[in-house]
């Protein structure tokens, strides 16, 4: 066996890991400074507006996604902690499904859960490698592994990161290295009945251009501009393109929706949005590492705190960076219950986080601002009609807390 770093995850910060440099696009939008004042100008309208519901009193370690049940609790799995809860948030109170373990009814890495058909679950379990079925009362299942066969010689490891109402899984593919395009990347969809993988959407994704050297290796730009995608319950993918910020829907059927292009104003990358993006990485670094045979087949992932950096971490000086930020955040991209498309803006670093909200044309219906901290893990459908909005809020001590808010248009 070997073992082969396959990324990092940053917990309170998106690095965006491509080259290339924001759009000209001119300063007509506003922005929002933690203060709550804004430049006015022609940007959408507020579409909604946020209020605190609940929130669950412990904190996780690591929160990257939750799944609500139909009785309105939720599932919500701690790679870290090594436990997997289905939670009361209405009561404060929270179970714990199975146990960490190599058995049929245990988990070694729970990592994230998605909705499957008739209120089951599918659990991520990194440590196992492996897409298990859990059953409404919490029984695991099924199992499929992680490790797909693909169209190159080696397997390719199937990551979800959304699933649709029939239970078909989707993942970004790995950029080819077969001669196709250097600058694209698929998203892939997984049928667990038959394992079958196909395309459903291209994203323009710049080749990484590495720079100059830092401790003998080489660094990435940073904050480059790249796509972003999201996929909806009844199947259809979201494309939201950086050249332009448009987004583009691909229907079920193989429909292509087009929106128009959209007029943001970029901003200058300082020192502040580069000390933040640093902060990231020393202090909520996830750090991925693999398991993988001779032949290639990777047969465990592993999810541990921390990277590995000489004396304290790397500087702003360390990265070369874009000059301008890009519109949005490539992987902070969701889609509702009833079709909207939320997409998080990326703006200077003293800026509340703001979503953009489309319809199912691409059309944009306005503007809702989050409160300091928070990320945005999920949309679901409330009582009496409601919509309800999961953020994570991250504290000081870089501990993950989640809460639910009443979505108010």
């Amino acid at each position: 066996m070997r073992t082969m770093p396959v990324g990092v995850l940053l917990l309170t910060v998106t690095v965006i890991t491509n080259a290339g440099c924001g759009s000209d696009a001119p300063p007509s939008d506003h922005t929002t400074n933690r203060t709550g004042e804004r430049d006015t100008g022609s940007a959408p309208v507020a579409y909604a507006t946020l209020e605190l519901e609940t929130s669950y009193p412990e904190g996780f370690t690591f929160l990257n996604g939750i799944r609500e049940l139909s009785d309105g609790t939720i599932l919500a799995a701690d790679p870290l902690a090594e436990i997997l809860l289905r939670i009361n948030l209405d009561e404060s109170r929270a179970d714990t499904i199975g146990r960490a373990g190599p058995g049929p009814q245990e988990y070694e890495q729970p990592d994230q859960v998605f909705p499957l058909p008739g209120d089951s679950t599918l659990l991520v379990d990194l440590g196992k490698m492996q897409l298990t079925a859990l059953g409404p009362d919490g029984i695991f299942g099924d199992g499929i592994p992680m490790a797909v066969a693909g169209d190159g010689p080696f397997p390719m490891v199937l990551h979800p990161r959304f699933v649709d109402d029939l239970g078909r899984l989707y993942d970004r593919a790995a950029r080819s290295r077969d001669g196709g395009p250097t600058d694209s990347v698929a998203v892939i969809r997984f049928d667990r009945a038959d394992r079958q993988l196909d395309t459903v959407a291209t994203l323009w994704s710049p080749e990484v251009r590495q720079t100059r050297s830092r401790g003998g290796g080489f660094v990435p730009e940073m904050l480059g501009p790249m796509d972003a995608w999201a996929v909806g319950p009844d199947g259809s993918v979201a494309v939201v393109r950086a050249q332009g910020f448009s987004v583009e829907w691909w229907r079920r059927g193989g429909e292509r929706i087009p929106g128009p292009p959209n007029r943001f104003p970029t901003h200058t990358v300082g020192r502040a949005e580069k000390e933040a993006v640093v902060a990231g990485i020393r202090s909520s670094g996830i750090s991925m590492t693999a398991v993988a045979s001779p032949d290639g087949s990777v047969s465990r992932m592993t999810m541990n705190r921390g990277l590995s950096f000489p004396g304290e971490g790397p500087s702003v000086d360390d990265y070369e960076w874009a000059e301008r930020l890009p519109p949005f955040r490539p992987d902070r991209a969701r889609v509702s219950p009833s079709g909207e498309l939320w997409v998080e803006r990326y703006l200077p670093a003293d800026s509340l986080p703001q979503m953009i909200v489309f319809d199912g044309q691409g059309q944009i219906l306005g503007e809702v601002a989050l409160p300091p901290d928070r990320r945005l893990i999920g949309l679901a459908d409330g009582r009496d009609g409601d919509q309800w909005a999961y953020l994570v809020r991250t504290d000081e001590f870089d501990l993950k807390w989640l809460e639910r808010y009443r979505v108010v248009r």
